[in-house]
């Protein structure tokens, strides 16, 4: 029984691993066919993504967030964050393009990332590469590539307060993703999949995409959205007894679970505290 459980371990690494290569090959690929085809603004935003996000995987897999405490912290903040860059860079840009409609798509992108979690677990019958996390930060970011593509023209230079909008949301995201994915034994370069899912859709889109109306925007805008703000939600800290509870966020807690909770609110609310600091610092300078 213990070896054909390390086959289906070693097959579902060596499975997760490939997926990953190929993913970044595409990566390069794209990448190249931006800078070929005049888009280097476009590429230099999408490469700048993708470094983002890694560098949340880097500092969940090299830093120790083992304890109750350090892993209530962790999840919090980031997010706090992730929420607070869903509700404030995200979903205006929905919703000033329609209101209604933008604010459907919202909902919808939320139910889709519900989708994706409770389906998701359907999925863990099979040896695929990705859990439901990863999953869903990889739909967001698919979803995220496609209106980059769709709104390539209007696209801004890659300013210090447009940077800031990226690093916001990909490194909380990379984080959270991260920790997931080695809580559900999977390896970590699997997290390579939602970084560079944002260049395999803006770039192609860029070239083939027409113009979309206002609606359209709208919808990509507020599925994106939807989508991102379900995943925030889903890592928030919970603290539990036992076994880890549905959410991604559950942390087992002891008995000072009274003061892991104050921890969990507190965190996510500085998570969030955070992103509106550094935002308000480069919208006025």
């Amino acid at each position: 029984m213990h070896a054909a459980i390390e086959r289906v371990t070693e097959h579902r690494h060596r499975t997760a691993t490939a997926a990953s290569l190929v993913a970044l090959v595409a990566f390069v690929g794209v990448v190249a066919l931006g800078v070929a085809t005049g888009r280097t603004k476009l590429t230099g935003i999408v490469v700048f993504g993708f470094a983002a996000m890694l560098g949340g995987v880097a500092i969940s897999h090299w830093g120790d967030f083992h304890t109750p405490r350090q892993q209530v912290w962790a999840y919090g903040l980031a997010s706090g964050a992730m929420l607070a860059s869903a509700a404030a860079l995200l979903a205006p840009k929905a919703i000033t393009q329609h209101p209604e409609y933008g604010g459907f798509a919202i909902a919808l992108g939320y139910l889709l990332g519900y989708a994706g979690h409770e389906l998701g677990h359907l999925l863990t019958h099979y040896d695929l590469p990705l859990n439901a996390p990863a999953s869903e930060l990889t739909l967001h970011a698919l979803a995220a590539g496609s209106i980059m593509g769709v709104v390539y023209g209007s696209l801004p230079s890659l300013t210090p307060l447009f940077g800031y909008g990226i690093v916001a949301h990909k490194f909380p995201a990379g984080f959270t993703g991260s920790e997931t994915v080695e809580q559900s034994g999977l390896p970590t370069i699997v997290m390579v999949i939602p970084a560079v899912a944002v260049a395999l859709t803006a770039i192609p889109l860029s070239i083939l995409a027409p113009d979309f109306s206002t609606v359209g925007k709208a919808a990509f805008f507020g599925i994106s959205t939807g989508v991102f703000a379900h995943v925030a939600i889903d890592m928030l800290p919970e603290c539990t007894h036992g076994d880890a509870g549905s959410g991604h966020g559950a942390v087992r807690c002891s008995r000072d679970a009274d003061r892991l909770r104050q921890y969990a609110v507190l965190s996510t609310v500085l998570g969030a505290g955070a992103i509106f600091a550094l935002w308000q610092l480069l919208a006025v300078a």
